[in-house]
């Protein structure tokens, strides 16, 4: 038996589970830029063997949001009162049915995501989300959910939650599905695939694995780059100073201590005037002076390649090309400039189009990729799209701005701008990458050959002038100072020093042939080449702890890329997957693509892992190069992300709960209608079903479903609403939508009519404008009487069934049809139709509106009394005639 992500977890070091339990912790698994940091923290912490890691903590059950010892059934009972969380109403309370089904409408913009979303961050989901303050609120503060819950049979238990804490863990048993935790997704080769919640944690893990492998991977690069750059010229061989720089290379398993290099460079007194007496002895030794000779050709030839190689990268021809990108970028700049001056003009914020505004459209088009997956250089800007900001469905006009706005983004101005300016940084990252010596370093290190006499000296002031006017001409570039510092023409000292690598080292071979070798004589020019070298190494110090720094991260980032391999994740996704992923599975998916008729797909369930990465997915039999979403709908992807879930509950022995949110969305009204039958059936298990929907026809295959079930499926119905006086979120129990309730209409109207009881101008745009929505509402609710009323429900507007059996209290006469008719004429006379002027009526007051209603009101009532005389005497239709005996 395969381990257990928990059990697993415990075999791993120390910086592996602390990332565990960050993917775990993470919206969507998905870790933040500051948790990737952290990790990457305690991953060179690991490779530099320290034990204690501060801020790591390891993962544990409850991070999982599984439970470890309760399995007693855990029943969501109330989400609310909620403070200062979207922009949802306060003193409002969603309660939810225990067992059964809770059925939740609320039309978009209603309020009804932010009950979602609460509900993701306490129950279980694949996707949490974060909960936010109104954006639109400049005030904040604290955050509170109030909720109650139920374990088992014991009492209640209620809670006062602040997101910024753990949700209880006993919560975690209810599942949550919508299109943002589906656990069924299009990856990036568009391919849906199945994520359980162990294998999704591992494969989030091994994300943030490759994540960091790659970095490391650049800094590797990084690190080779400068290490490849010679830095021992001028050392005699066999010196201790050379033995020591031996050590100092990537490929060294012996790499020197700080204090080691501090140590070397180091000389006492007495060694320091041992060097004098030893150079004063040996001053005309041939060895001696072959020996300097030769330090000097190396150090000759060392700064030969840096000037050329700084001629060329500080060219003149360079140095054009940057005017040029500067140029080129300030123009575009203001071309830009002006075209967001033209297109945005009369947009409500001033400087829109510009750099700053530039910055946060790209954080926005950052935030779409991340959190709703969308794919593209543009913001959604299709009219009931989500704004990115706000979080509510964006409006007619908010949609053709943020159409305008990508308009601008991809326009040819912004285009070519953006080109410019990644035309300049590449320029400038390369100035910033060139070593200029200090001047400093090059008198320190051509003091001997200055002292060589003849035009040594001139050379080596030559050498500190040339590379003061190198560093001062790459300040100048990287500034884009209006006065360049000219390009100074090195090729006479470059001949110079050329010349002179090769008279001195002629000059080391005559004297090295001239020498005389005792053995004596050879100790001391040993001890002097040992003395001079340590001496230099004392001046090159810093480079030296610069270059044991660069081995040591290099050795350290090498072992971190081991130990972000994701071999043993793979293994572990693919122990995980062989475990869970049973032919059971297989078989409760198979059953479940039946229901959602989805068996005309031919459906194959494929298992792979690689790289860290799941691929655990259903693709298409007998299908090669060809994507799934160019054959599969956005309803049939919705459809089978639905078979994926319910495969995966219904090995739930307990039948915890589920809640479900929009799940029809794009389905066709015959899957809208399994999906009712599936998700009734789950209520009638026992289960506790919570639905969210917008869809009135869904709204009404659930009522029919659950009706045609009886009591193995109760039904709560609760509306969600936005009102002008309370906000988003408000929350009526036992109700209906509006198109369902006759008798809610009538009320509303009434109401209407008497708050407009106050009104004494009849003559003004507005009074219009509310007369017309009166009658318009009122001619509507004549509409639903003769569904509701008139045929009593034997046919109703998004249900599919017809109820013949209700034909028992029909019976419409004359009379009834001129009420009807007349009434509808009336009320449609104020309702949008466009009246000519002939008949440019007065408007209506209240007291006309309530008279209207009036109609309608004492129609109800009598018809309803001739309703009860007609199921009286068709009744006697439904018996057979008794005979008479005689």
């Amino acid at each position: 038996m395969a381990k257990n992500l928990l059990e697993w977890s415990d075999g791993q070091d120390l910086w592996a589970r602390d990332s565990l339990r960050r993917v775990a912790l993470a919206s969507d698994h998905a870790t933040s830029d500051e948790d990737l940091a952290g990790i990457r923290k305690n991953v060179i912490a690991a490779a530099r063997a320290i034990k204690v890691l501060p801020g790591a903590t390891v993962l544990e059950q409850s991070h999982l949001g599984t439970l470890a010892n309760e399995i007693r059934r855990t029943a969501l009972l109330q989400l609310g009162p909620v403070q200062n969380i979207d922009r949802l109403a306060p003193n409002q309370q969603l309660r939810l049915a225990p067992a059964g089904i809770t059925l939740v409408y609320g039309e978009n913009g209603s309020g009804k995501s932010g009950y979602t979303r609460i509900a993701k961050r306490l129950c279980r989901s694949l996707a949490r989300e974060d909960l936010r303050s109104d954006v639109f609120s400049a005030t904040g503060g604290a955050r509170r959910v109030t909720l109650r819950y139920r374990v088992g049979e014991d009492d209640p238990v209620a809670l006062d939650w602040d997101p910024e804490t753990a949700a209880p863990v006993v919560l975690q048993q209810i599942s949550v599905f919508d299109s943002g935790n589906a656990r069924l997704y299009v990856d990036n080769r568009n391919r849906i695939a199945y994520l359980p919640k162990e294998i999704a944690i591992l494969e989030h893990h091994g994300e943030v694995c490759q994540r960091l492998s790659q970095g490391f991977a650049t800094d590797e690069n990084n690190y080779l780059s400068r290490l490849a750059v010679p830095f021992s010229a001028g050392y005699t061989p066999g010196t201790s100073v050379t033995m020591m720089l031996a050590r100092l290379n990537s490929s060294t398993t012996d790499l020197p201590t700080e204090d080691e290099l501090k140590a070397l460079a180091e000389t006492a007194d007495v060694e320091q005037d041992e060097l004098k007496m030893l150079e004063r002895e040996l001053a005309t030794d041939p060895v001696a002076m072959a020996t300097l000779r030769r330090r000097i050709v190396e150090r000759l030839k060392r700064i030969d390649e840096v000037l050329s190689s700084l001629q060329a990268d500080l060219s003149t021809q360079l140095e054009i090309r940057l005017n040029a990108a500067r140029t080129a970028c300030i123009e575009a700049e203001a071309a830009v400039w002006l075209s967001a001056v033209g297109r945005f003009a009369h947009e409500p914020l001033k400087n829109t189009g510009t750099d700053a505004w530039r910055i946060l459209f790209e954080a926005a088009r950052s935030f779409a990729i991340s959190s709703i997956g969308h794919d593209g250089d543009h913001l959604p800007s299709v009219e009931g799209d989500l704004c990115l900001l706000c979080q509510e469905p964006l409006s007619e006009a908010g949609a053709s701005r943020i159409s305008r706005f990508n308009d601008f983004v991809s326009s040819e101005a912004s285009r070519r701008a953006e080109q410019a300016k990644k035309q300049v940084d590449e320029l400038i990252d390369g100035l910033k990458k060139l070593s200029v010596p200090s001047e400093e370093v090059i008198s320190e290190s051509f003091g001997a050959y200055a002292e060589l006499g003849g035009e040594c000296a001139r050379v080596a002031e030559g050498l500190v002038d040339a590379v003061r006017e190198l560093g001062k001409r790459r300040t100048a570039m990287l500034s884009g100072a209006s006065e360049m510092p000219a390009l100074k023409d090195l090729s006479e000292l470059l001949s110079i020093i050329r010349s002179d690598q090769q008279r001195l080292d002629a000059d080391a071979d005559q004297l090295e042939q001239s020498a005389i070798h005792a053995s004596r004589l050879d100790e001391k020019r040993a001890r002097l080449a040992d003395l001079r070298d340590r001496a230099t190494f004392a001046a090159d110090l810093p480079a030296m702890l610069q270059r044991r720094g660069d081995v040591s991260a290099l050795h350290c980032i090498q072992q971190c890329q081991q130990l972000v391999n994701t071999r043993a994740v793979s293994n572990q996704i693919t122990a995980l997957r062989k475990e869970l992923v049973t032919a059971e599975f297989h078989k409760r998916i198979d059953s479940e693509i039946e229901a959602l008729d989805l068996k005309h797909i031919p459906f194959q369930l494929l298992e792979t892992s690689a790289g860290g990465q799941n691929l655990f997915s259903i693709g298409l039999k007998g299908v090669k190069n060809v994507k799934n979403n160019q054959i599969l709908s956005e309803g049939e992807q919705r459809a089978l992300a639905l078979a994926c879930f319910l495969a995966e509950i219904a090995d739930d022995r307990e039948k915890y709960g589920m809640i479900i949110d929009d799940p029809v969305s794009s389905l066709d009204h015959i899957r809208i209608r399994r999906v009712a039958k599936r998700l009734v059936a789950e209520a009638a298990k026992g289960r506790q079903v919570v639905i969210f929907t917008h869809n009135i026809v869904f709204f009404n295959e659930i009522v029919s479903e659950a009706a045609r079930v009886g009591e193995r499926a109760p039904i709560v119905k609760t509306v969600i609403r936005k009102t002008d006086a309370a906000g988003f979120g408000v929350i009526e129990e036992d109700k209906e939508p509006w198109v369902a309730d006759l008798g809610g209409r009538i009320e509303d109207l009434r109401q209407r009519a008497k708050s407009h009881a106050s009104v004494t101008e009849f003559d003004t745009d507005s009074y219009r404008r509310l007369v017309k929505d009166f009658y318009s509402d009122l001619r509507e609710t004549w509409e639903r009487g003769v569904e509701e009323l008139v045929l009593n429900k034997t046919i109703v507007r998004f249900v599919p069934d017809v109820m013949t059996q209700r034909l028992r209290e029909v019976g419409v006469d004359d009379e009834d049809y001129r009420t009807i008719y007349h009434a509808m004429k009336h009320v449609s006379e104020r309702s949008g139709h466009d009246m000519s002027y002939g008949r440019d009526l007065p408007q209506p007051k209240p007291s006309d509106m309530i008279d209207d209603l009036k109609v309608l009101e004492d129609f109800r009532s009598a018809y309803k009394a001739k309703q009860k005389a007609l199921s009286a005497s068709r009744s006697k239709l439904e018996n057979p005639v008794k005979a008479l005996l005689e």
